[in-house]
């Protein structure tokens, strides 16, 4: 797990407890872990050295109170019941955020604002299709779009990635994009890493094979070797709707899928 990405930075056993009423707080802290439900919430304009903060299960009226209180450098949300994100945009510090399991908002906000955004991972959002703020933030070096267990991320297109050129590590799991192209992430020439779901036609990943030469992705291939073999099957086929089979079994159907994604590689070496 890179040392950029939120899930590591978040992880668990590096939580404080929740702090229920933040009366009882030190306000020296500088990790603080709080809810829609902590106490006396208008202290955190005391927290001058708070630089890491976990907020879980608020509304817009909470969500508002507390982000226009705080300045950190890390910020992670979860369980958001949050229309307006707007207020997002005047965190001039944050470097690092994680929103997860949002279940109102439709956009997202003024990225341009957050200067100093370097990691962003964007979670479980139900009712998200459009991500075009994305492309006001150049400066994005680590990005996770992702669905939830229960609901995929369902987006319009993945145009607004192209101008995200200093993109180092982009993850894109459990997602459906209505036009169906990974097209746009042929422009991030800087990509070292390419985490991403098998849910796109065969073609567009062989695409990506061809101009991102230099772009480590497992799918960059006609077929992988699954770590946990289901049942007799230890071969997944790259590409939305492609089988899983059997490598001792289905050989002659492996050749034909290899000899299928080298013809669309050659399309776009052409």
């Amino acid at each position: 797990m890179l040392k950029e990405d939120p899930e590591y930075i978040f992880r668990h056993d590096a939580r404080p407890e929740a702090v229920h009423d933040l009366a009882d707080v030190d306000e020296n802290a500088t990790e603080l872990v709080i809810t829609g439900k902590t106490k006396n919430i208008e202290r955190l304009n005391s927290f001058s050295n708070l630089t890491k903060l976990w907020i879980y299960k608020v509304g817009q009226k909470e969500f508002n109170t507390i982000l226009s209180l705080v300045n950190p450098k890390m910020l992670y949300m979860r369980e958001l019941r949050v229309e307006d994100l707007s207020i997002i945009s005047s965190l001039q510090d944050v470097e690092v955020l994680a929103l997860e399991w949002n279940t109102k908002a439709q956009s997202l906000w003024d990225l341009s604002k957050n200067t100093f955004l370097k990691s962003l991972s964007l979670t479980d959002f139900s009712k998200l299709n459009d991500i075009a703020p994305l492309q006001k933030n150049t400066g994005l070096e680590w990005l996770q779009l992702s669905g939830g267990i229960w609901n995929t991320l369902n987006l319009n297109t993945l145009q607004p990635l192209r101008y995200l050129k200093n993109l180092k590590y982009l993850c894109l799991s459990n997602i459906k994009v209505k036009d169906e192209s990974l097209e746009p992430i042929s422009a991030l020439e800087g990509l070292k890493e390419l985490d991403i779901s098998n849910q796109f036609p065969t073609e567009e990943y062989a695409r990506l094979s061809v101009t991102l030469p230099n772009t480590k992705c497992d799918r960059f291939a006609p077929y992988i070797f699954l770590s946990s073999p289901i049942v007799d099957k230890d071969v997944m086929v790259i590409g939305k709707r492609k089988p899983k089979i059997n490598s001792k079994v289905d050989g002659e159907k492996l050749k034909k899928y290899e000899k299928q994604f080298k013809a669309y590689q050659e399309k776009y070496k052409n």
